[in-house]
């Protein structure tokens, strides 16, 4: 290979540390000459958070989340043996998007207390930042609002990310070891569900390749303490598998910019400078290689010899958990790229909190880093986490955790985010980055401070003062105020630091924030300031607002009175709609009817007075509860009864089951707008003639079948042959599980909640998911809801995920393929969401057949243990 004379022969010999084959870096290698530095300063970002609250930014508490039961499917989703599930509140979302506010306090219900998360915006993306596809298109896309911060009251022991989108949160919180991962679940708009991913039930193993750019001698600073005057631009790519697995762009750049969010996070509090410059998804299959990283390294390198940034990073699903593997120490060169193999474990979900290690780490190659357990470190290798590359002694054991170069995942004390890079490996990475003759000098395209603070002062019935603190550098200020209800802003444009507000309505809300305008940009805007000019209403705002007896449809909500309210405006809507619904009451108490079940509702109401009315109380978000489907069955099914039901990955042929069969726990996933078919069959003595066919399906969920377009099959035929029907899952039909009903009945049609004399019922369980929904298979469930078993095939533990009705008592048996029981064991189950662990080290490598019993059913599933 012939290298470009600026390499001053640097020599190039791959190093591979591919799935634990690893081999040793000899000594003799040219030693990089670091020189020791001043210990590194205290948390960047606790810094950030203190001075922007010193500086009088307001961190506004911002009501989000409600908590509901766990979410059984999540834990599922995420093999994760517990978490959260919270209902995000549509109207804080949005005013977020709408205000951008500079900070912002998030607090995050955990039973009688709460997380604190204090806040500040980032600026994640350059300015031209754009995504482009694989078809050559660059669609436009709404981008998140990204913010970074600490938790209060650990602010030197704790990191957070936290990215909100039009209908989703995703995020990292990384507190005294712990990481707390916050994600939406697919198809479940305004959903949230949080978990400790210690509780991942199996994480990876898997290790790093890099191939290392030996003989490099870097001149330049000895290892600053900033490196904040350059700027790291990122081009992430994102295979095609993860594309599929996310189901639209959209939702593929919401995940991979969240996920960068927190990789920025990460370098900033090393002091470096990162952002994304552009994201471009593979929408058709990938050239990479999903079986072996270095290949799949080399080829991205040759699919992208030029590219949007000054790193290039491949974000790939595909393969099987291959690791990651970057060149080392590869700033300003021509081998600047990195690999990331996306771990994914059950339903093949990415785990959030690996992605985010291992995308840090093969940058933090990139960059520099060599590993901590490298023999070339001064002293030696840091930490003992990992058989030493080189001859050298292991390093000692990690105090509180690993760091991010580290292998330290690989044993019982874990990579502790908070650690960062550790002081050699990031006085490298600074050294790197301040030596670098490539990057620009800002990240955000100009220098433009945030005004800070923005107060509102000499406020009467119709004016009111704006000041803020100047801005070093600013040529202008663009300060701009709004009625509190209004979507618009006037913006006025000023030299000086004030600007008075005049023509304003007594008694009244307004929003206010200022922006600095300097010759290399713009800055972001301040945190935004509210205040309600005098006179007008002396209406109050109803007090101990809240929501109460929440049945399946129905709710009643109530409020204290306020002195002098002639009338209350009550507010309602669905929680993904924008469009509130109003009724005038002179009551304090509201009864909401007509519900539909497992649906999220916002209410708020506001006092009407003589004067005027008050603000709307904060809004209050609930979800109806779950609701049954009326019943229905023949009374004899020993004539003619449904002998096959198939459709997509349900598959059951039976005999008569008695006129009825529950099979809800068989789940089927469809797509909108996709068309299925349906196979039905009928068993006979022989004897029936014509038989009459109904086939429902509830597309709207409201647990009825009477709803247009809901008979999706009805036919009168004599055969017994397998029959079939085209169903097509409307384009409006609500997300979520669903019931489908057939019924064969003889001497005329069935309704869909009719007994009748001779024939039969079966219910079953559709999975309706959004348009570019991936539809997989369901594991075989039964009456606790639903069941599945993971890792199967298992090698000592496996768990049962177990959604339960009500608290009740199981068995658990193992028996091998000839019926002899070889594990038998009694546990409690807990109404809701379980995961129950199942120790069979003692088994021999074999098949076998799990069951799990109550007093009423019996579920059963083939296992494999492994060696």
């Amino acid at each position: 290979m012939t290298l470009n004379s600026s390499f001053a022969r640097r020599i190039f010999t791959p190093l591979f540390f591919l799935l634990f084959i690893f081999s040793n870096y000899a000594q003799n290698n040219t030693e990089i000459n670091v020189q020791a530095q001043a210990p590194r300063r205290a948390s960047v970002l606790a810094e950030k958070v203190r001075d922007l609250k010193s500086s009088g930014i307001n961190f506004a508490s911002t009501v989000l989340l409600q908590p509901v039961s766990t979410d059984a499917q999540a834990l599922k989703l995420f093999g994760v043996r517990e978490g959260s599930s919270y209902i995000i509140s549509s109207e804080g979302l949005q005013q977020i998007s709408s205000t951008q506010p500079e900070a912002l306090r998030f607090e995050i219900p955990m039973g009688t207390t709460s997380m604190v998360i204090d806040l500040v915006k980032t600026q994640l993306i350059t300015e031209d930042f754009y995504t482009e596809t694989s078809d050559g298109t660059r669609p436009s896309l709404k981008t998140g609002s990204y913010y970074q911060g600490v938790v209060s009251g650990n602010e030197s022991s704790s990191v957070a990310a936290i990215s909100f989108f039009e209908s989703k949160i995703l995020g990292m919180i990384s507190i005294e070891g712990q990481n707390i991962i916050l994600e939406s679940v697919p198809d479940k708009a305004f959903s949230l569900f949080v978990y400790d991913d210690k509780k991942i039930i199996h994480t990876p193993e898997i290790g790093c390749g890099a191939d290392l750019l030996d003989a490099v001698t870097h001149g330049g600073p000895s290892g600053p303490e900033m490196a904040a005057g350059d700027c790291i631009r990122v081009y992430i790519e994102c295979d095609y598998a993860l594309y599929q697995n996310k189901g639209s762009v959209q939702a593929t750049v919401d995940w991979i910019t969240s996920v960068f969010n927190n990789v920025k996070t990460l370098y900033t509090n090393e002091s470096i400078n990162t952002t994304l410059s552009e994201v471009y998804v593979w929408t058709s299959a990938d050239p990479y290689s999903k079986t072996d990283s270095y290949t799949a390294l080399t080829q991205f390198k040759t699919q992208r010899p030029t590219f949007n940034g000054d790193l290039a990073h491949l974000a790939a699903l595909g393969g099987s958990n291959i690791g990651g593997i970057a060149w080392i120490d590869a700033l300003c060169t021509s081998y600047k790229y990195a690999y990331s193999n996306i771990y994914s474990s059950y339903q093949d979900v990415p785990t959030y909190s690996w992605t985010i290690e291992v995308m840090t780490h093969e940058m933090g190659h990139n960059i520099g880093s060599n590993h901590t357990h490298w023999c070339g470190w001064t002293g030696g290798a840091i930490d003992n986490c990992y058989t030493p590359e080189g001859s050298c002694s292991p390093g000692p054991a990690p105090t509180n955790g690993g760091t991010i170069m580290s292998y330290c995942h690989l044993t019982s004390y874990g990579i502790n985010f908070n650690n960062g890079f550790g002081p050699l490996p990031g006085d490298k990475i600074r050294s790197r980055v301040v030596a670098a003759t490539c990057l620009g000098t800002s990240c955000s395209g100009g220098s433009c401070g945030t005004p800070g603070g923005l107060v509102i002062s000499n406020i009467t019935n119709t004016s009111a003062k704006a000041s803020w603190n100047a801005v070093s550098g600013a040529n202008s200020y663009d300060f701009e105020y709004k009625l509190s209800t209004a979507q618009t802003w006037t913006v006025v444009n000023v030299t000086v630091t004030n600007y008075t507000m005049s023509n304003l309505s007594a008694g009244t809300t307004y929003n206010t924030r200022v922006k600095a305008k300097c010759t290399g940009g713009n800055s972001s805007y301040s945190a935004q300031i509210n205040f309600t000019t005098t006179g007008g209403s002396s209406c109050g705002t109803p007090t101990n607002f809240k929501v109460s007896n929440v049945t399946s449809n129905s709710a009643n909500a109530s409020w204290t009175a306020v002195t002098g309210a002639l009338s209350y405006n009550f507010q309602y809507k669905l929680s993904t709609s924008q469009t509130w619904s109003q009724a005038n009451v002179t009551v304090t108490s509201v009864n909401l009817t007509g519900l539909a079940p497992s649906t999220s509702y916002d209410v708020r109401v506001q006092a009407v007075c003589t004067s005027g009315n008050s603000a709307f109380t904060s809004t209050i978000t609930f979800v109806t509860l779950a609701s049954s489907y009326c019943t229905s069955k023949g009374n004899n099914s020993s004539f003619e009864w449904v002998s096959r039901v198939k459709i997509g990955t349900i598959d059951r042929t039976s005999g008569s089951d008695g006129g009825y069969y529950n099979g809800t726990n068989l789940i089927a996933d469809v797509v909108k707008g996709t068309t299925y078919t349906l196979n039905y069959q009928a068993g006979s003595t022989g004897q029936s003639g014509t038989l009459y066919w109904k086939v429902w399906i509830d597309w709207n969920r409201n647990n009825s079948f009477n709803d247009a377009g809901e008979e999706v099959v009805s036919n009168a035929t004599p055969s017994l042959s397998l029959l079939a029907a085209n169903i097509t899952v409307p384009a409006g039909a609500s997300t979520g599980t669903t019931r489908m009903r057939v019924s064969v009945k003889y001497g005329g049609y069935p309704t869909s909640c009719q007994t009748f004399s001779y024939g039969e019922v079966e219910d079953y369980t559709l999975n309706i998911k959004a348009s570019g929904s991936l539809s997989g298979p369901q594991g075989n469930g039964f009456s606790l809801e639903s069941i599945s078993l993971q890792p199967n095939p298992f090698n000592h533990l496996i768990t049962a995920f177990v959604n339960a009705e009500s608290d009740q008592e199981v068995t658990i048996t193992v028996s091998d393929l000839m019926g002899r029981i070889q594990f038998v064991g009694k546990r409690n189950l807990r109404q809701g969401a379980n995961a129950l662990d199942v120790d069979l080290s003692e088994l021999s490598a074999a098949a076998y057949v799990l069951s799990i019993a109550s007093d009423k059913q019996n579920w059963q599933k083939k296992i494999i243990k492994q060696d």
